[in-house]
């Protein structure tokens, strides 16, 4: 899905929640936002198409949008938590993707041609800048196994962490929301990852929130702790300690980018995610409770000992 897709697809499918720009790109396209308010104390954050040729992220997002407008009484009786997509964290990417440099004002076609080496965007993964978004974040950046230092169609991660006008506006998005549970969408393998030096007070219930989305799914959990760094889910597992996952979605055999001839096949495998988070914030729930339970007895434990 190309980014004026999606505008269409915003103005025409959003009634039972809230449109909202959470900043703008390089090329100043803003970045929109979709919040369903269940009323609930908790919220959960899904992003998609970060790396610009997994567009497919986008579609299958805008499918969950219509799912939940659709199913918004069922889902608020089931308890989910509230839920803010961003359907297309990197627009001027995507842009680039499907229309090429004639996305791009012309100032920007040398750089972009260089850095690309060629006129095919097809595969292309930064954004504007050359930045890989998934690397800009302050999650032991720079430090993965595939990182590069220079602008480039992939893998550059910037001058300095959290540089990109993009990184900033999803950032900025949870430091304000404070999210339980994170799903960054990109594509392929049909495989999930939630391990970012996990504290080990967390590593029991981060494992059993990704066993409930992998069993749904039926994607294999992935253990890719030690190859990459500097991710929105390693951001926000390292910095606010809440579980978060990536869902790789699309067969490992299909070839990058893939294409929308196999969203129906991705949505079947997805289609559930929305309910399932109902599962996952009474997991979330039920590990904070025990925490507080554990540090209220151990403080009881203490005064009694020192009387």
């Amino acid at each position: 899905m190309d980014y004026n897709t999606l505008k269409e697809f915003l103005n025409n499918n959003t009634k039972r929640s809230k449109i909202f720009i959470i900043g703008e790109s390089v090329f100043k396209r803003p970045i929109y936002a979709v919040k369903f308010n269940f009323s609930s104390k908790n919220t959960v954050i899904i992003q998609g198409a970060i790396h610009a040729r997994e567009h497919i992220t986008t579609s299958l997002i805008c499918m969950l949008i219509k799912d939940t407008e659709r199913d918004f009484n069922k889902l608020k009786t089931m308890g989910v938590p509230n839920i803010i997509f961003v359907p297309m964290v990197n627009p001027d990417g995507v842009e680039l993707c499907y229309s090429g440099l004639k996305s791009a004002p012309k100032e920007s076609w040398k750089f972009l041609k260089n850095i690309n080496g060629g006129t095919d965007f097809s595969l292309y993964k930064a954004n504007a800048r050359g930045v890989d978004l998934n690397t800009n974040f302050d999650a032991k950046w720079g430090t993965g196994v595939e990182n590069k230092t220079k602008p480039s169609n992939n893998g550059f991660i910037g001058n300095s962490p959290m540089s990109e006008p993009e990184v900033k506006a999803l950032s900025l998005l949870t430091s304000q929301e404070k999210p339980i549970f994170t799903i960054s969408y990109h594509s392929k393998g049909q495989e999930i990852y939630y391990q970012f030096f996990n504290k080990a007070e967390n590593i029991k219930r981060d494992g059993r929130i990704a066993k409930i989305i992998a069993k749904s799914l039926r994607y294999k959990v992935v253990n890719t702790e030690k190859v990459s760094a500097g991710g929105y889910k390693d951001w926000c597992v390292e910095r606010y300690s809440i579980p978060s996952v990536t869902i790789e979605v699309g067969k490992d055999s299909l070839r990058h980018p893939v294409q929308e001839s196999e969203i129906s096949q991705i949505y079947k495998r997805n289609k559930n995610i929305i309910r399932l988070l109902a599962k996952v914030q009474k997991e979330f729930e039920d590990d904070r409770t025990r925490k507080v339970y554990e540090r209220s007895n151990k403080g009881s434990k203490e005064r009694t000992f020192e009387r």
